[in-house]
């Protein structure tokens, strides 16, 4: 009996090992091919020593600039971009790091996102004003932008944004906790990727069935990209960094639209009253509750985004 275990527990291992082994070629060979199957839709811009993603679609003024959410890339808003091109110059691009961007030396805290965004905008030539849109916790970084240079901004779309008001509410022992899960995740993503999983089962990763295969898949590739791994790791451990600086600044008197995903406000606690307080950092801020969406509303629910930019987009038409 017992040599029939062992027998049989080498066994598995043996297939366990040969089905590794397949992947990880797999993988190797599949990834030489990446460069030319998978180019970036936009230009890369050098921005001081490293090189940024930017891809620019239509005309017209105000520029819409569209930052993704934690782990996100200038895909996720393929279901947004192309109907707000029609109406207006929009630009989607990929943090540093992320995407089809270098990795950058600087901290990855929002301010400094911040200011490598509107250094990218500057090199690649696409002067304000803006329309900033930000997804969850870049909602954070468009508000550093909006602080650091009112000026240039003159509209503002926050979609299911992460709110200081949360972080500080957050018990230390969740908030580890979510590093922790960052640290695992990043694991996970990692194997994913060297045995050729990413690549395999992109679209059921990404888990997103109105993203077409082709889009999840290359979404899934560059979600789980080394770089892209560390920088979203690194991103969400300082997430919290310029949560002072955010505390005690407005947006005015810009017309503001903040989305909410009901999910979101029944499952997180305090997120509905933040949603609230930030569409009341603005004189014209209005809040827009997506029923029977989840977190990413611009993948769930892209016509509600799309409207909500437009009507944006129309005020500040409108003040000329």
């Amino acid at each position: 009996m017992l040599r029939t275990l062992i027998r049989a527990a080498g066994t598995s291992l043996a297939m366990v090992a040969a089905v590794a082994a397949f992947g990880a070629t797999y993988e190797i060979v599949a990834g030489s091919t990446d460069q030319s199957t998978y180019p970036p839709a936009g230009r890369l811009v050098d921005v001081g020593g490293y090189r940024m993603h930017l891809d620019c679609r239509g005309e017209g003024s105000p520029t819409v600039v569209m930052d993704a959410g934690l782990g996100g890339s200038s895909l996720d808003w393929s279901l947004v971009q192309a109907d707000v091109a029609l109406t207006a110059r929009v630009c989607s691009y990929d943090r540093a790091g992320m995407g089809w961007s270098d990795a950058s030396p600087q901290p990855r805290t929002p301010g400094h996102i911040a200011e490598e965004l509107h250094t990218l905008l500057r090199m690649a030539g696409v002067p304000g004003p803006y329309v900033l849109v930000g997804h969850s916790l870049a909602g954070k970084n468009i508000r550093m932008l909006a602080s650091a240079h009112p000026d240039e901004v003159a509209g503002m779309v926050l979609v299911d944004a992460r709110s200081e008001h949360v972080d500080a509410l957050t018990p230390r022992a969740e908030a580890d906790a979510f590093g922790l899960a960052l640290s695992m995740q990043g694991s996970l993503y990692a194997l994913a990727r060297r045995f050729g999983v990413a690549r395999a089962f992109g679209a059921s990763l990404v888990g997103e069935p109105l993203v077409p295969p082709a889009i999840a898949t290359e979404m899934a590739l560059l979600q789980t990209q080394t770089a892209a791994i560390d920088e979203t790791t690194r991103e969400g451990l300082v997430r919290a960094a310029d949560d002072a600086t955010l505390a005690s600044s407005t947006l005015g008197s810009i017309p503001l639209a903040v989305i909410a995903a009901s999910a979101s406000m029944a499952e997180i606690p305090n997120w509905s009253t933040a949603q609230r307080e930030l569409a009341a950092l603005s004189t014209r801020g209005r809040l827009v509750i997506a029923e029977h969406s989840g977190h990413a509303v611009h993948i769930e629910q892209p016509r509600i985004v799309i409207d909500a930019i437009r009507q944006v987009v129309s005020e500040v038409r409108a003040e000329r």
